[in-house]
């Protein structure tokens, strides 16, 4: 619960709730605290994979989203359940279409 407020602490974060990959381009990063974004834990507990999960998940995200659209299914509420992991309630239904 701690890392998902603090992922979410306006004093680090414009608009902390809204989707903004933006946010992590070295000149928005600049100033910011180290400490402020946590997602592989910190410290002596950091992930030793880390590297390689974010490596992995820009080469998978690139490739499935040049060849699906996903839209998530309309008036389905999107509660986050932050647990150890941050997920939904409800889950994300989505429409997935391939990109012609």
């Amino acid at each position: 619960m701690i890392f998902f407020n603090v992922h979410r602490d306006p004093r680090f974060w414009d608009n902390p709730e809204r989707f903004d990959p933006e946010r992590f381009t070295p000149e928005r990063s600049a100033g910011r605290p180290p400490f402020a974004y946590l997602p592989f834990g910190a410290g002596p507990r950091l992930c030793i994979g880390n590297q390689f999960a974010l490596t992995e998940a820009q080469i998978v995200l690139a490739a499935i989203t040049q060849r699906f659209d996903f839209e998530l299914l309309p008036g389905h509420p999107v509660r986050p359940n932050p647990l150890f992991i941050t997920r939904t309630s409800d889950g994300l239904p989505m429409t997935v279409r391939h990109r012609s």
